[in-house]
Formats: structure tokens, C-alpha cells, sequence
């Protein structure tokens, strides 16, 4: 399957159920590609020397205007600050982005719009339960929600059908459950369901 099979599959029947970005390689041509799939602004972005980045922001101005209330000069919002946040680190590591970059990325705690560390829901590693502010309109404050699952594949590793990855907040801080019920009373009505998520290690998984 080629990036045009892909983004013809993906745009047939689109109704914008699930308006989207999609990142997607092609190992056999060493092109990567970025699909911005909305209702009625459809993109197609590709590179053989390049990147794209993605994480809960819109990218093209038409889309924006057209299909969104999305203010992409908020450097205060989530998915503003973690783009931000992916360009640095995209500009930082030029030339020798790998498996274990990628792994380091997705840990990453730094605030662009606090100028400072701080695992919070600006962050790559995103900690939505330690936010005052929460993710509005999707999450209030100390909402325990975030980056619960990491997932890290190369050309080789593809090419196996094999890929990387990691449950819980992949930086080593753990969930638990009865500690944050017990500082955010709130959630008491999630109780029956919420449930430890410990930082589990990077762990490789392949098909059969």
C-alpha cells in the first residue's frame, strides 16, 4: 500500500466522524506524509526530508477558519504548547532522531508556555491529573486523564512488523488510584472503575 492508497481509503466516505491527523511512512520510498483528514478540508502533506509533528492541533489556515473555533495564537493551550514544544525538539535533534529519541520525547515534561519543567497538560508526557486548569472544554481540573500509552516504530522495525512501546506515563511517574481520590474528592463517582496505572517499561511487541 502507497501514502496515496492510504489517504484515498481515508478519505472515502469521510463525514468528519472522526476529523483527524494522520502521520503515515512508506519504509519502501523513505517518504513520511501528514494527512489532516477534516469534513471539508482534506490535506496531504509529504516529505523525503523532512517531518511532521501532530498532537491535538489543527494545521491548515482553511481548515481552521472554516471547520474549527480553534485559536491557534493561544500559547496557553494544550495542543498549542506541545507543538510548540515538538518543533524545539525536532529543531535540537536534527539529524540523529531515533527509536530511543522518540522515546525521550514522549517523556518529555517541559511547559513551553511556563518556560519551565512541569508534567502538566502542556507537556508531551501529558498530566492531565496534576493540572489546575485541566483540558477544557474535554477535562477539568485534576482530571485523571493523560498520555497513558506510548507507541515508538522505525523503518526497520516496521518492515518487521514490530514496534515499541510503553502503558502508563512512559517518565516513570505512576498513577494510583486512591491518592488522587483522596486529594480530589470530585471523582469519588469514578471510584468503581479508576484503577492504579503504573509506569510500565518500554516493551517490544511483533506479529506472529
Amino acid at each position: 500500500m502507497t501514502i496515496d492508497d492510504f489517504a484515498r481509503i481515508m478519505k472515502d466516505g469521510n463525514n468528519g466522524g472522526y476529523a483527524n491527523t494522520w502521520l503515515v511512512a512508506d519504509r519502501k520510498t523513505n517518504e513520511i506524509a501528514r494527512l489532516e483528514l477534516g469534513l471539508k478540508n482534506v490535506t496531504l502533506d509529504r516529505t523525503r526530508d523532512g517531518f511532521f509533528v501532530g498532537s491535538n492541533f489543527p494545521i491548515n489556515e482553511k481548515l481552521v477558519r472554516e471547520e474549527t473555533d480553534f485559536d491557534v495564537k493561544d500559547s496557553s493551550d494544550s495542543g498549542n504548547a506541545r507543538h510548540a514544544r515538538w518543533l524545539q525538539l525536532m529543531e535540537e535533534n536534527k539529524g540523529k532522531i531515533d527509536a530511543h529519541a522518540a522515546q525521550r520525547f514522549l517523556a518529555d515534561h517541559f511547559d513551553t508556555y511556563e518556560n519551565k519543567v512541569d508534567p502538566d497538560e502542556r507537556t508531551l508526557c501529558g498530566h492531565i491529573d496534576r493540572s489546575s486548569r485541566g483540558y477544557l472544554p474535554w477535562a477539568g481540573p485534576y482530571a485523571p486523564t493523560g498520555a497513558v500509552q506510548n507507541k515508538v516504530s522505525d523503518a526497520a522495525m516496521a518492515e518487521a512488523m514490530t514496534f515499541q512501546a510503553s502503558l502508563g506515563h512512559s517518565c516513570g511517574i505512576g498513577f494510583k488510584a486512591a491518592e488522587h481520590l483522596r486529594k480530589h474528592k470530585e471523582f469519588a463517582w469514578e471510584r468503581p472503575v479508576l484503577r492504579d496505572m503504573p509506569s510500565r517499561p518500554w516493551t517490544t511487541f511483533s506479529a506472529q
